[in-house]
């Protein structure tokens, strides 16, 4: 993973041990839901808290401090993940994605019709989009 992250500039560090995700879903569902256009900074933080601090993203207090600055009540956060209101929805956010042959991560889909699970290379989308393109009937294909 170290040379991706390199590449792409970012920073990554292993973490020591693998956390669960449960809290941490339902608590980027509840700024997405309140906040549409936080989600973005509340998944940078996310990220940080795991690949570059090494922080426990299941404690509800620590998730409500990542929204700080947002438009999201704090006691809102904690109070859901604290009750695990959202698992249902992230439950069905998973069973959609077993639908669709994502087993992992990274797994993309690409024009709604075709999912490509794992990591792939530049080379490999632009052969799948070119296809895609000319069998839309597109006589250029997408660039």
């Amino acid at each position: 993973m170290r040379p991706i992250a390199d590449e792409l500039g970012v920073v990554m560090n292993p973490p020591s041990r693998f956390q669960p995700t449960k809290k941490a879903h339902q608590a980027a569902l509840v700024v997405e839901h309140i906040s549409p256009e936080a989600i973005e900074t509340y998944h940078d933080r996310l990220f940080a808290a795991i690949w570059v601090e090494e922080r426990d993203i299941e404690d509800p207090a620590f998730l409500s401090t990542l929204a700080r600055d947002l438009d999201v009540p704090p006691e809102l956060i904690e109070r859901v993940v604290t009750n695990d209101e959202l698992w249902p929805a992230v439950i069905s956010s998973m069973e959609r994605a077993h639908a669709w042959g994502a087993t992992g991560t990274p797994s993309w889909v690409i024009d709604n019709k075709l999912m490509v699970p794992g990591l792939q290379d530049d080379e490999f989308f632009d052969r799948v989009i070119e296809k895609m393109s000319m069998a839309n009937g597109d006589e250029e294909p997408l660039k």
